[in-house]
């Protein structure tokens, strides 16, 4: 069984032009081996490597200098990134993201994240075929999308998904289960994993910036087992 971490990027414009959907499937058997792994960072960057509040790991925090990172030094702060990247980027943890671009929906009877999760179910399904297996979805506890995901993966279970391309969704079992991020490890790296990929498509001028990218990239956890990027220019969709 394979068991899929998620998190959200909102759509905030000027800021942030797309709504960014995507994390890490991974074997249930490693599981623990990646927690403990991200333990570890814990341990030595809070003294504690047990889940709670003062020792979640988000990627804006670690990238910015602020939250449980606020005063720690910036090269401090990426060999941190640097090793929790290292764990994203293993062969057997899987990455997909889907990328929506609300300013190029010019109509839609659909809400951009409920697209992005209509995507990302059917990029989750693809990839459980590929590896003749069943999963299971969790995503970072956000009240507002509980509902809508639970009842869009359930109409997705027992008649695929929507639109003229529709998908079988026939490999995801369950519902989908939520989580605090500061109550799961696997979460916690969906957060980095998905924060960093959006970062290294930002504006990377300022030196601070374009440091981290270069670190980013250079972990090559852009490299993705699945994604999809919608829509690349203006359209008329109904």
């Amino acid at each position: 069984m394979i068991l899929f971490y998620y998190d959200e990027v909102k759509y905030n414009p000027p800021q942030q032009d797309s709504f960014w959907l995507g994390g890490i499937a991974v074997s249930s058997a490693i599981v623990a081996e990646v927690e403990n792994m991200v333990n570890a960072v814990s341990q030595d960057a809070f003294g504690s490597s047990l889940l709670r509040k003062n020792t979640e790991f988000h990627g804006k925090e670690i990238c910015r200098g602020n939250g449980h990172f606020k005063g720690v030094s910036e090269d401090i702060r990426i060999s941190y990134l640097k090793r929790l990247l290292e764990i994203i980027a293993r062969d057997d943890v899987l990455r997909i993201h889907i990328e929506i671009r609300p300013g190029n929906i010019t109509h839609s009877s659909k809400p951009h994240d409920e697209i992005a999760f209509m995507y990302l179910t059917e990029q989750f399904n693809s990839l459980l075929h590929e590896h003749d297996t069943i999963g299971m979805m969790f995503g970072d506890y956000d009240e507002p999308a509980i509902g809508t995901s639970v009842a869009s993966l359930s109409r997705f279970r027992r008649g695929g998904t929507e639109w003229s391309r529709a998908k079988e969704i026939d490999r995801i079992i369950d519902t989908v289960h939520f989580a605090k991020s500061h109550h799961s490890r696997m979460i916690q790296l969906a957060d980095i994993f998905l924060y960093c990929l959006q970062f290294i498509y930002g504006d990377n001028s300022a030196p601070w910036r374009n440091r981290l990218q270069d670190v980013i990239r250079a972990s090559n956890i852009h490299i993705c087992a699945k994604s999809r990027t919608w829509p690349t220019e203006k359209m008329w969709y109904r």
